[in-house]
């Protein structure tokens, strides 16, 4: 299977940090079909500078290739503020592959702070 790609891109991801942050996509398979979900998990890593977290990631339709990533308030905080950074999407097997990637779509965080 190749890589897949996002059916709509996502904007620029402005994050507040200290504030959940979720993301909802729908994936296609390069060709434009629906990315059947079954035997993946949707991942959902956001890097900043050296901060990597990883969202709690969900599939929302296996057949209709949507998912969603959610990152909490705690691990927005962790983040560095007014900086720029990557959102990366991709599908990791279940067994026996390699991780399929998405998307990398850019981040900004806030300068602001929810404490």
């Amino acid at each position: 299977m190749s890589n897949l790609q996002l059916a709509t891109l996502l904007p620029t991801q402005v994050i507040v940090r200290g504030e959940n942050h979720i993301v909802s996509y729908h994936v296609h398979q390069v060709g434009g079909n629906n990315f059947n979900w079954s035997g993946y998990t949707p991942v959902a890593k956001l890097v900043v500078g050296s901060v990597s977290v990883t969202g709690t990631s969900a599939v929302v339709s296996q057949g209709g290739g949507t998912a969603t990533a959610t990152f909490t308030a705690a691990q927005t905080a962790t983040l560095p503020a007014n900086s720029w950074g990557t959102l990366i999407l991709y599908a990791d097997p279940s067994a026996n592959s390699e991780n399929l990637h998405i998307a990398n779509v850019y981040v900004r965080t806030s300068f602001e702070a929810i404490p």
